[in-house]
């Protein structure tokens, strides 16, 4: 007998080529089998999905979940199964004096599943993004952030750090410099904030259309850029609108892009990468409750919205569902675990209608556009447990 049949959804899963409408079965936490008419196998509990989408669980790469911890964290199972998303990344909450706080707290307690790419300083982000001395280079410790990601290999799977222009008019490249020691040393990613967000030393600001292209000069294959589509200067769009050739060149050879939707996107950065052929690989929500308003800790955006707005950028379906799911399970060395379905893997599935209509967007600028369809979570299995989504659950999606 199967613990769980879920009925008539169409799934959708580029890593494993499917596009069908089929059943899925569930025992023991794990998909038993993907086939049609299961309906008459016995079951202790069964799901009718006509109508609805299937995909493998999403994968939010960017969130901000270290609730109490810092004046802009969240919850993980809000963000996270509560919203349609069954793993989350946090990016950077915490470093490696506050990691086993958030280990303990955050992580354990969760019914999502929560990875970290970890701060590159010490104490991480307490109290706000936008502080300097947390993001100075006295705050990097290369030794004790290699031993924390030995304690924590399951959880930590890259180091979070930025390349803007405040950090920059400031410290240079020195902290992407030490960032990148960590991620050589443990063998992991690094993930790079970009566009500004530190307050600059004015008197030493950099030109915008260099601090990308001199950054580039210390990352990897592997390694990822987020927010590709910022409004702020200093991001992979030139003052002259135009992609700098030097991130071409670095995608070309295995950089990673992340949306890294949040504060910082805009459709009009966004349509003219777009139309210059350059594309984002991994969709994340960047999702963080209120700044300015300490421990407001509800969050009033998340993954599926993001999803819309690609979606009213001309992105189909089946690629966004590659960037939340397959991508990111590859750019977190997890893709044999994560990011597919198939027969004997962990059931982690996001379940979603994708509803038509006449939309208008807006991103964080206040510039609209109109859209035809929207992504709207309806329910998560975690482990083969399935939940709808909500009442806490993120749903904004215009």
């Amino acid at each position: 007998m199967y613990d769980l049949v879920l009925l008539g959804g169409r799934i959708v899963s580029p890593g494993d080529g499917l596009d069908e409408v089929a059943d899925i079965a569930i025992s023991d936490g794990r998909i038993a089998r993907i086939a049609s008419a299961l309906g008459g196998e016995p079951a202790r509990e069964r799901v009718s999905l006509a109508g609805s989408w299937v995909s493998p669980g999403w994968i939010d790469f960017h969130v901000h979940c270290f609730a109490y911890s810092t004046d802009y964290g969240t919850f993980p199972d809000d963000i996270g199964i509560g919203s349609g998303t069954t793993t989350v990344v946090d990016q950077g909450s915490a470093g490696a004096l506050t990691f086993p706080g958030f280990y303990q707290f955050m992580v354990r307690t969760a019914r999502t599943r929560v990875l970290a790419f970890l701060n590159v300083g010490l104490v991480g982000t307490i109290k706000g993004s936008m502080l300097p001395p947390l993001h100075s280079p006295e705050t990097v410790d290369v030794e004790f952030a290699l031993k924390m990601i030995a304690d924590y290999p399951q959880v930590i799977r890259g180091i979070k750090t930025h390349a803007e222009m405040g950090g920059v008019s400031r410290w240079g490249y020195r902290v992407l410099e030490l960032a990148k020691q960590i991620g050589r040393g443990a063998g992991l990613p690094v993930y790079v904030h970009t566009g500004r967000l530190i307050p600059a030393d004015e008197t030493r600001l950099p030109d915008p259309d260099r601090v990308i292209p001199e950054a580039l000069r210390y990352l990897d294959a592997g390694d990822i850029l987020t927010h590709c589509f910022t409004g702020h200067p200093g991001g992979i769009l030139s003052t002259a609108g135009t992609v700098h050739p030097e991130v071409r060149d670095a995608v070309t050879a295995g950089l990673r892009l992340d949306v890294g939707y949040g504060e910082h996107f805009s459709f009009a950065v966004a349509e003219r990468v777009l139309d210059q052929g350059v594309r984002p690989s991994i969709l994340s929500s960047d999702v963080h409750a209120a700044f300015g308003q300490p421990h407001s800790l509800e969050a009033t955006y998340g993954l599926a919205g993001a999803m819309s707005r690609m979606l009213a950028l001309g992105f189909t379906l089946s690629e966004l569902v590659a960037m939340v799911t397959q991508n990111p399970a590859e750019a977190l060395g997890l893709g044999s675990r994560l990011g597919r379905l198939r027969p004997g893997d962990e059931a982690d599935l996001s379940i979603f209608e994708v509803e038509s209509g006449a939309f208008r967007f807006r991103d964080p600028w206040g510039a609209e556009r109109p859209g035809t369809q929207r992504v709207i979570p309806l329910y998560t299995v975690r482990a083969g447990e399935v939940r709808a989504v909500g009442p806490k659950g993120v749903t904004e999606v215009v």
